[in-house]
């Protein structure tokens, strides 16, 4: 296809029919994915490309149709963030009621509705007893879940012990066994555009689909998840994507390290909310999405016991044996910032990385913007490559107002993810993915593409 067919403002009008039909918006970096998405429909219609794109540019219904199904990015895999599936399996064992619905939003070929069925019923969940309802824009990708053939790369976190159970071989792949097939329903759903296609689920997943989605679409599309989740119910997110739900009146619970959202139960009174505000630049993403830390409570009415016996009671005998900078993330988890502090200084002393990081996030809780940014520097002394040391200073550059500092450490970070598969962990205080941060890093703005220089 010619550059003179997907010039700049060609592609800003590709991406405004895309974003009009199902609300996705691609970052500057994915603009090349475009580029083939549109060459494959004209291909698939057995059309010139110059020729589809007209059609589409005039929003003919067909053609958004076929465009949709290449333009929409679906990676997966089976048993993604297992630490979500543990903490659903916990949630559904002992639900009351004769029914306990999920809901996988934005499902793309099906490896995430399968792996919630499986899950469940690993954990002893019986079979009538559940349903997974998994829905997508792309009728391409619900034809390829229903069909339910994977090969290695789908499988490839998935535990041997479960691939024996629920899965069988079908020729060079793997098919998933009538059990789980029978637990998961799949539907056709526009989450741009069409209200929840069920009421009162337990659990919504929507992981990796809202980083595509304009700010003003992501506000409402959650709006519409807490709205139809029962009470109690669990919202999970991509790590990236927690930031988002800022404001939304939901409780973060831990989920094994990562963050899930509660709708709160009835009777719950949150305790000391936090100021509600929209996410609405990557530098406030980075910032949460780094930390994913729970609002820090509110001081106890009782003077507290002294620190030796609160440690000796709250504190398992086998914790005894961590590390201080992982007692540290625990107690900062824990909302005991102070003593997260104090076990934080202890574990710098061993010139530990990480431990700047914590120390950075305290400093900034307090609103030493200056403190925060020092101690990051001194991370990045130990660890020139540390991304989410870099991602950190995005955020604290943003909020002291010097955006060529911020856009230097920007780009930094990018530098230190280059050469890192998507799903690798990075280094830092609160699980993050690479993958995550580059999305969190990726220049988007509300009408297209954002040129970096």
């Amino acid at each position: 296809m010619s550059e003179a067919v997907l010039d700049d403002a060609t592609l800003v009008k590709v991406e405004e029919v895309l974003r009009a039909a199902c609300g996705l918006t691609l970052a500057h970096s994915l603009r090349r994915s475009l580029e083939t998405a549109l060459a494959r429909s004209a291909e698939s219609r057995g059309l010139e490309p110059e020729s589809f794109l007209r059609g589409l540019l005039r929003r003919d219904a067909q053609a958004v149709e076929t465009f949709i199904e290449y333009a929409v990015i679906g990676e997966t895999y089976f048993f993604r963030h297992p630490e979500h599936l543990r903490s659903l399996a916990r949630l559904a064992l002992p639900q009351a009621g004769p029914f306990f619905q999920v809901w996988s939003a934005g499902c793309a070929s099906g490896e995430e509705p399968y792996s919630i069925a499986m899950a469940l019923l690993a954990a002893g969940v019986p079979e009538g007893q559940f349903r997974v309802l998994a829905t997508d824009v792309s009728g391409r990708a619900l034809e390829r879940a229903r069909d339910g053939l994977y090969g290695p790369w789908s499988l490839r976190h998935i535990e041997p012990e479960l691939e024996r159970r629920f899965l069988e071989p079908r020729g060079e792949q793997l098919s998933v066994v009538a059990q789980v097939r029978r637990m998961v329903e799949f539907r056709r759903h526009n989450l741009a555009t069409e209200p929840p296609p069920l009421s009162a689920p337990s659990a919504i997943f929507c992981r990796n689909v809202l980083i595509y989605f304009p700010p003003e679409l992501v506000r409402r599309v959650l709006e519409h998840f807490v709205s139809v989740l029962a009470p109690g119910g669990l919202l999970f997110v991509s790590p990236a994507e927690v930031p988002l739900t800022n404001g939304l009146g939901l409780e973060a619970v831990d989920a094994e390290g990562s963050v899930a959202l509660r709708v709160p139960p009835p009777g719950w009174t949150r305790p000391a909310p936090p100021t509600p505000r929209a996410v609405r630049d990557a530098a406030t993403a980075l910032r949460a999405a780094a930390r994913a830390l729970p609002p820090r409570p509110p001081p106890p009415v009782e003077p507290p016991p002294k620190p030796v016996v609160v440690a000796q009671a709250a504190t398992p005998p086998v914790s005894a044996l961590k590390d201080p900078m992982a007692r540290a993330v625990d107690a900062a988890r824990a909302g005991q910032f102070e003593e997260a502090e104090a076990l934080a200084r202890e574990a710098a002393k061993a010139l530990v990385p990480e431990a700047y990081l914590l120390l950075a996030m305290v400093a900034e809780g307090r609103g030493e913007l200056n403190g925060a940014v020092e101690a990051v520097r001194k991370a990045l002394y130990l660890d020139p490559r540390l991304a989410l040391g870099h991602a950190t200073l995005v955020a604290l550059y943003g909020r002291m107002d010097r955006p060529e500092d911020a856009e230097r450490a920007r780009q930094n970070a990018l530098r230190a993810l280059e050469g890192l598969d998507d799903e690798q962990p990075l280094r830092g205080v609160e699980t993050m993915t690479a993958g995550g941060l580059r999305q969190a890093l990726a220049p988007r703005t509300q009408s297209g593409w954002q040129g970096v220089r």
